[in-house]
């Protein structure tokens, strides 16, 4: 009978997957673009690489540069695109033309548990700051690679922000809605959202940190890049929309204020989130790696001698940071075995696929595809892709929104209504 039917319930699933498991933003590999185009008269390449990431998973990556005899030069700038939790390396390539027509080139990642990358979880830029150490160190072993850039947002934002004073190989950083602190974050966000009580509020968090540590290793506490700002040195711009709808404004204002480096800026611009930057901003923002990567009177940093930094590394899989997980010797010697296994398959198979594409080029001149005179900000990445997730995104939001709001509209039901059981395992349970 309908009258007996109990109260719908809210999964504890529903609860953590809020932070680690956000929509994956699906997209298929013909938005990526076509291996060489066109762009102000200029043939360029796009070489798509699988990298390792700290935790075992393949990464998919794309790195876009000049064919050899449309280099300016033989050492170029690179800015590594770091995406937002629930994007992909789709969301760095409509960057592409504001960086190439500056002599810059482009790399893009789907970091694990996104886009086409191997892995469930994100980690909001705990472990992705590790695998941000993997792809530094690739990308400077490239043929022809100089001054590092590091472009942000979000997710990436925060990961920049908790990297980039540990490697002095780093040379300019743009941040675009970071947060300071992901338990700040999260309380604002439960507050906004479904309205709780303060006390609720924290008891729901301490929950909900259990299992998300227990799923991928992250200890939301130690998730506070504001920690990282009075150690970090390069110059940096920081960018935030003023009626974004996730990450409070004053998160950007509070790492700025404790940005230890003389060189930054704060720039506020209309929109939400996940809101289209608007071009002048975009400009800005190549304009500033301009400055700092191509131009020869960069301005000069220092990295604090306190933290310790392996440059040139000849192993991709050393850590930069401290694991906080202590693993039984064995364990750790096979598997690094198992990952210096891993790394030889992939550096073969990313060897074959750069001869592979050297050939497809030479046989597809007459399908290049010219960009220059594209109206778009985005040169690949279609409108219906751009509508698709905004509405995948908004629609999730909403429904996790509208189902912890039936959790807990009634408090001193709350613990009736959530159905922890299958995860919190027997040790725990007693």
């Amino acid at each position: 009978m309908e009258q007996n039917a109990e109260k719908p319930k809210i999964s504890y699933e529903t609860l953590w997957k809020f932070i680690i498991r956000p929509p994956r933003d699906s997209y298929t590999e013909d938005l990526l673009g076509h291996p060489i185009f066109m762009y102000k008269g200029k043939t360029y390449l796009r070489k798509d690489y699988d990298l390792i990431s700290s935790e075992g998973y393949i990464m998919k990556c794309s790195f876009f540069e000049p064919e050899d005899d449309y280099r300016p030069k033989k050492i170029m700038p690179v800015v590594l695109y770091l995406h937002g939790n629930s994007s992909s390396r789709i969301e760095g390539i409509h960057m592409l033309k504001e960086l190439l027509k500056r002599d810059i080139n482009l790399f893009v990642v789907d970091f694990p548990g996104c886009g086409l990358s191997e892995g469930e979880f994100i980690s909001l830029g705990y472990h992705e700051s590790h695998d941000v150490k993997i792809l530094v160190d690739f990308i400077e072993n490239l043929p022809g690679v100089g001054r590092i850039g590091l472009w942000g947002r979000s997710m990436g934002a925060a990961t920049t922000m908790i990297y980039s004073h540990k490697d002095e190989r780093i040379k300019a950083i743009c941040m675009d809605s970071p947060f300071a602190d992901f338990s700040l974050l999260a309380k604002e966000l439960v507050l906004k959202q479904i309205k709780l009580p303060g006390f609720l509020v924290d008891g729901a968090l301490k929950i909900i940190k259990m299992t998300v540590k227990k799923k991928n290793g992250l200890d939301i506490e130690k998730l506070k890049p504001l920690d990282s700002a009075p150690k970090t040195m390069q110059p940096a711009i920081f960018i935030h929309a003023n009626s974004d709808e996730l990450i409070n404004n004053k998160h950007s204002e509070m790492l700025y204020q404790a940005y230890k480096g003389k060189i930054k800026t704060l720039r506020k611009c209309d929109g939400k989130h996940n809101t289209r930057r608007p071009n002048k901003v975009i400009r800005e923002i190549g304009e500033f790696f301009y400055r700092h990567l191509v131009n020869e009177d960069h301005d000069n940093f220092n990295i604090n001698k306190n933290d310790n930094v392996s440059h040139k590394s000849s192993n991709m899989y050393d850590f930069l940071f401290n694991n906080d997980i202590n693993k039984d010797n064995n364990n750790t010697d096979n598997n690094d075995n198992n990952k210096n296994d891993d790394k030889n398959n992939i550096n073969e198979k990313n060897n074959n696929e750069n001869k592979d594409n050297k050939n497809e080029n030479k046989d597809n001149k007459n399908e290049i595809k010219d960009i220059s005179n594209e109206s778009t900000d985005n040169s690949f990445e279609t409108e219906e892709h751009m509508a698709k997730k905004e509405e995948i995104n908004k629609n999730e939001f909403l429904r996790l929104s509208n189902e912890l709001s039936k959790c807990f509209n009634e408090p001193e039901k709350k613990i009736r209504n959530i159905d922890i059981n299958d995860d919190i395992d027997e040790n725990s349970k007693k």
